[in-house]
């Protein structure tokens, strides 16, 4: 062989990791309803999938998403589908499969967007009985059509099922599907059971005697419990539902002809329908109408307007049974209590804490957290940093763009030196500039994809935004709350009073008291 005569060999790409050269495929599948015969679909289509992917070899099965008994009209309620698109985002799958658009969704709007969302991220959906692959795609017009016929295929569903209804309820061979505290249900009748229907009619005796909703709570809790976790809504129900006189309301909820397919409290919108001795009573017709009386009454003495929602609402958590913390005015001051306590039998001594407390242990822990901001965030970055180079060799990739963005950075602020000097014309600057800030988008998007792929680098971010806000703002004297909404996420309050401050970066700072 010559020395012109070279040997070149071609490295073909490959991906790193055991799954090298094969395409890693999720499979997703849903059954609308709970019943038996949509249980074995459900477990027919998961058998289907292990299988086609077993048989072809260029395929690994990820995982097969499968939510079971859950409408398709809503991705909200679908967990399966959420945690497909989450595995997709952290770069997990490159396909998936699907029997048909009606499986995928019925709401053509999230049909579109899940795929949108599924592209963006490398991967493609294969829909088996509509032959549409979105990797073949050049317009989205065939999926959309075919969203929409599965998505107007639901709203008649609705509509007939609604009708059917509307029709047993008319003609008075409705059936209840559930039965209240008290019965039972036997082949669609409501059927009275002793021992419950007892504390039933205890319920109404202690409202009709004087006492209140709450003491009658803490009275079944001691004496009564009966098999029940005793609420203030669970006795409100009682006193409330006509089912207990041998009444039955029909059509309390409906469910609008739109997508969301939601049940709403029917206030006037449809038609009610009143059965009247439609099974045996509890309690006697004078009994709950005068309850009924009463609780007016009261409800016109005791109203109070609305109270306007405190800061703290929804975020203090009993670090001891996980309740929220409700607000408690005394003395017209704000103070915080576990939601559990007086509403059920469980004991929980969680601490009251006052309105002003909470906000000036904010104050005490944002100052600590300032005054160490080296140790406590400095030093956590540097450590996060070395275990993951030693770990997985870190991701040089960010790096290198970091490095490369920091170039191009003062590239830039060199050329408009320049310009405002006179040495360049207008024509060669934005040239240049045009071009890095191009480049500088490149390398942002380009980071922002490595990092989104990363779960440590996240972290690290996280931590990174935190230190700058940190640098930047002043020790505090008073409670800075767009300050708390940028960085607190939860505060857990424990047995002895001190507050965990649960940071948006999955820092926690404990406050003692």
């Amino acid at each position: 062989m010559s020395a012109r005569e070279k040997e070149v060999k071609i490295i073909r790409p490959t991906k790193e990791g055991d799954d090298a050269g094969y395409i890693r495929v999720g499979a997703y599948c849903r059954v609308s309803t709970d019943s038996e015969d949509q249980l074995n679909s459900f477990f027919a289509q998961v058998k289907y999938y292990n299988d086609y992917i077993r048989r072809n070899e260029m395929m690994r099965l990820v995982d097969i998403y499968a939510d079971e008994g859950i409408t398709g009209t809503e991705m909200q309620k679908r967990d399966e589908f959420k945690r497909m698109l989450k595995d997709a985002k952290n770069r997990k799958l490159d396909r998936v499969l699907v029997k048909s658009v009606t499986r995928f969704a019925r709401n053509s709007l999230e049909c579109i967007e899940a795929v949108r969302e599924l592209k963006a991220c490398g991967v493609s959906v294969f829909f088996e009985n509509d032959n549409l692959d979105t990797e073949q795609m050049n317009s989205e017009i065939i999926l959309y059509i075919k969203s929409a016929f599965a998505q107007q295929e639901a709203l008649s569903a609705s509509r007939r099922m609604a009708m059917s209804v509307r029709m047993r309820m008319e003609n008075g061979t409705y059936k209840p599907s559930s039965a209240p505290y008290g019965y039972k249900l036997e082949d669609g009748d409501l059927i009275v059971l002793p021992d419950e229907a007892e504390q039933v009619r205890k319920v109404y005796e202690l409202y009709l005697s004087g006492m209140g909703e709450k003491a009658i709570v803490k009275y079944m809790q001691t004496h009564e419990t009966g098999g029940l976790q005793w609420s203030m809504k669970q006795v409100s129900y009682l006193l409330t539902n006509e089912r207990y006189v041998g009444d039955l309301l029909m059509r309390k909820y409906y469910t609008p002809p739109m997508l969301p397919l939601r049940a709403k409290k029917n206030r006037g919108e449809e038609d009610m329908f009143l059965c009247e001795g439609a099974h045996e009573a509890i309690i006697p017709k004078e009994d709950y109408l005068a309850v009924q009386e009463m609780r007016r009454e009261r409800s016109e003495k005791y109203f109070k307007p609305p109270q306007e929602k405190q800061f703290f609402q929804g975020k203090i958590v009993c670090e001891q049974c996980g309740w929220r913390y409700r607000k408690h005015q005394k003395d017209r001051e704000w103070y915080w209590k576990c939601g559990k306590k007086g509403l059920t039998s469980e004991v929980c001594h969680a601490p009251l804490l006052s309105d002003k407390e909470i906000r000036r242990a904010f104050v005490r822990m944002f100052n600590t957290l300032k005054q160490n901001e080296k140790t406590v965030i400095g030093d956590t970055i540097q450590q996060l940093q070395t275990l993951k180079i030693k770990v997985n060799g870190g991701n040089g990739m960010i790096a290198e763009i970091d490095n490369e963005m920091a170039t191009l950075s003062k590239q830039n602020s060199t050329f408009s030196d320049l310009f405002l000097k006179g040495v360049i014309d207008s024509v060669l600057y934005f040239e240049k500039t045009d071009r890095l800030k191009n480049r500088m988008a490149e390398l942002r998007e380009r980071r922002q994809k490595l990092v989104n792929e990363d779960e440590e680098e996240k972290c690290l971010e996280k931590l990174r935004a935190l230190k700058r806000i940190v640098e930047k703002k002043p020790f505090l004297t008073a409670m800075d709350e767009a300050l708390f909404d940028e960085i607190v996420d939860k505060i857990r309050v424990g047995q002895d009073g001190s507050l965990t401050f649960a940071l948006k970066c999955e820092l926690k700072l404990r406050v003692k008291r």
